[in-house]
């Protein structure tokens, strides 16, 4: 039983990380974008 709940708990850290590259990729965008608007 503990062998099956650490191979479960891997998979959710793997897609935290995911999510924590594409929250970070999407801010950086909107932060250039942001910075083009004002340029402009």
């Amino acid at each position: 039983m503990t062998t099956t709940t650490s191979n479960t708990q891997r998979p959710k850290s793997k897609w935290g990380l995911i999510l924590k590259i594409i929250v970070t990729v999407a801010s950086a965008i909107a932060g250039i974008f942001g910075i083009s608007a004002c340029g402009n």
